[in-house]
């Protein structure tokens, strides 16, 4: 029954609104009405299951983060293709289906989330750890689909522009644009809602108060709001939940790292999540340069400096003769993780620096900490006396080199912009520029006219 009405439920956002529009309202033949597949905590929990396994199958699983490295300017994508090559040269259009299919499924979780909460109260025992996965999915939603497909937090003033059409209710009829402010709003105020539901266990596919807090902390990383991303980091690590890996292999490994605070679980027979992350980034198998994610020479000279760890783990300019590949993803399976600890620590230590007073010092000691694992040892460490500028300057290359292949350097390019009004792309586009925001599918206008599209262009 469970998988019934999932399916029902996701297959009506698959098609247009008008032959959904009395989805549940009717009784499809050989099928249950809503009131009779959710009756209670197991049926409401089939659908938070369900999303999460299209979350981790179709989202995580390496598309968004293929898509935002597209944008960056880490990846040598000269040779690049199609839908591909059109991302990549940040001239997207209202074609597309890797991108728009993207739009899609983004959108998914969110839906499943609303229909959860609008039969929320056909919960009694697990009430509020069903309520706050539903909050928390409705919120993963909208903060995945905000940083690709708007402008970033900071391109106006008053952060009044364009954003995304928020979906709150289950109602699938189109709607306008938030303005990024809004987004933001609403993305806070559900993981606040989640933050205090859920409860404190640490089960892989599963939200937990502390993946919703680490959220936060990124939510409010990404709008330069320092004292707030400090705060939600400083929760996260004095949980004493998680802890960096001594080995960088174990990352993405089945069942060895220690640093997943949100993330999907290898299941053998059942769930194999990062599914796009071996198509577009493995190295050691059928490589083409056309289609899988080889970084720049520049990139790569400052990655695999002498005396870093990392050099060795995640680099080969041998296995693709003539490029240079990452090798993070080259394994069968594994279990992959949407937000994790380094990243919640780099938070910490650049919101501490950016905050100083005694937050400095907790800066310093989170940074080396993380150097003398990349540098095996204390040789490149930060002085004890260390200024606030210098910490942030270290944060911001570990950043860039403990999450490459992440999708994490365009949001980087857009938010260090928005910060300082400087450009950091090395492909020498502006932070502000229209090509770094995705263009909605054409969908969205046939279905309302008045609907606002991305301004068109590129990064030139």
């Amino acid at each position: 029954m469970k998988k019934i009405i999932y399916s029902l439920l996701v297959g009506c956002i698959m098609i247009n609104a008008s032959s959904c529009n009395k989805f549940l309202e009717r009784k499809p033949s050989g099928a249950f009405t809503e009131e009779e597949a959710i009756k209670g905590d197991a049926d409401l929990q089939g659908l938070i299951n369900g999303a999460y396994t299209d979350y981790s199958n179709k989202v995580y699983n390496g598309k968004f983060q293929w898509i935002e490295d597209l944008l960056g300017d880490q990846a040598n994508g000269t040779l690049y293709t199609g839908d591909d090559g059109e991302i990549f040269k940040r001239k997207t259009s209202i074609f597309g289906d890797y991108k728009n299919g993207l739009y899609t499924d983004v959108y998914r979780p969110a839906y499943i989330g609303n229909k959860v909460l609008e039969n929320i109260g056909k919960a009694t025992t697990a009430r509020n750890d069903i309520e706050g996965q539903a909050y928390y999915l409705r919120a993963l939603t909208h903060f995945d689909a905000v940083r690709i497909w708007a402008q970033p937090w900071g391109f106006t003033a008053d952060n009044s522009h364009d954003g995304i059409v928020l979906r709150t209710t289950s109602s699938i009829t189109p709607g306008q644009r938030s303005s990024v402010k809004a987004a933001y709003d609403t993305i806070i105020a559900d993981l606040k809602k989640a933050e205090n539901l859920l409860g404190d266990a640490v089960t892989l596919g599963y939200a937990n108060k502390w993946a919703a807090k680490a959220f936060l902390a990124k939510v409010y990383f990404l709008q330069n709001d320092f004292p707030n991303a400090f705060a939600y980091a400083d929760q996260v690590i004095k949980s004493n939940k998680f802890q960096l890996d001594a080995s960088y292999a174990n990352r993405f490994s089945i069942g060895l790292s220690k640093e997943i605070i949100f993330g999907f679980k290898f299941i053998d027979n059942n769930l194999y999540p990062g599914g796009e992350l071996r198509n577009r980034y493995r190295s050691d198998v059928g490589f083409s340069a056309q289609g899988r994610f080889h970084v720049t020479d520049q990139f790569y000279t400052a990655a695999t400096t002498a005396g870093d760890v990392r050099a060795a783990a995640w680099y080969s300019n041998t296995l693709a003769p003539g490029y240079h590949v990452i090798t993070k993803y080259n394994k069968n399976n594994f279990d992959v993780a949407a937000i994790g600890y380094t990243e919640i620590k780099l938070i910490r230590a650049e919101a501490a620096a950016e905050t100083g007073g005694a937050n400095l010092a907790i800066a310093i000691t989170d940074m080396n900490e993380l150097l003398t694992r990349a540098y095996g040892g204390p040789s490149k460490n930060l002085a004890a006396n260390a200024l606030a500028a210098t910490v942030i300057s270290a944060a911001r290359r570990e950043r860039e080199l403990e999450l490459v292949g992440e999708g994490n350097r365009i949001q980087e390019i857009k938010r260090i912009g928005a910060r300082t009004n400087t450009n950091i792309d090395r492909r020498g586009g502006r932070w502000n520029c229209p090509g770094l925001a995705l263009q909605f599918p054409i969908s969205e206008q046939a279905a309302n006219a008045s609907f606002r599209m991305n301004q068109e262009g590129g990064c030139d």
